[in-house]
């Protein structure tokens, strides 16, 4: 049976439906424009989530238009466990390239450290790149500027 074929699963024409074939299409289509991130670096879907309606039964209807398919961890294959409906604004923080920092034995981007810490993502990162250490990076208090009024 052709997974992207048309099932008789009342599933076409649904955002749902239209995630899942898109999903296959990424890593089992060569001809696809992002083929190359997803099938052609070895990710895979599931031999469950083959068949559109256990991947419906897994994941639940796509809750609105904002929102795709994301992998936890970019490096595993789209199944269960590994997978959650996302905003784009969250699923930037879970992208490849993210610098991640574990400090006191909770890992996050650098961009969600910073913001918990009260300092931009631009200050921590140019920290990171100097060589500090996660900790100073992310425990050293920001100096401000104080700006005088000449004259």
């Amino acid at each position: 049976m052709n997974p992207l074929g048309n099932l008789k699963h009342g599933g076409h024409g649904t955002l749902t439906y239209a995630r899942w074939k898109s999903m296959m299409q990424r890593c089992n289509d060569p001809k696809h424009a992002r083929y190359a991130r997803y099938g052609g670096r070895g990710i895979k879907v599931c031999e469950r989530w083959q068949q559109y309606p256990a991947f419906l039964a897994d994941m639940g209807d796509c809750p609105s238009k904002d929102m795709t398919l994301d992998r936890l961890k970019n490096d595993l294959d789209y199944e269960p466990g590994n997978c959650q409906w996302a905003t784009k604004a969250d699923q930037n923080r879970n992208r490849s390239h993210c610098v991640r920092l574990t400090h006191n034995g909770v890992t996050m981007n650098a961009t969600d450290w910073a913001l918990a810490v009260g300092m931009t993502p631009n200050t921590l990162l140019q920290r990171l790149y100097l060589g500090w250490t996660a900790e100073r990076a992310l425990t050293t208090p920001v100096k401000t500027k104080i700006y005088r009024k000449k004259g």
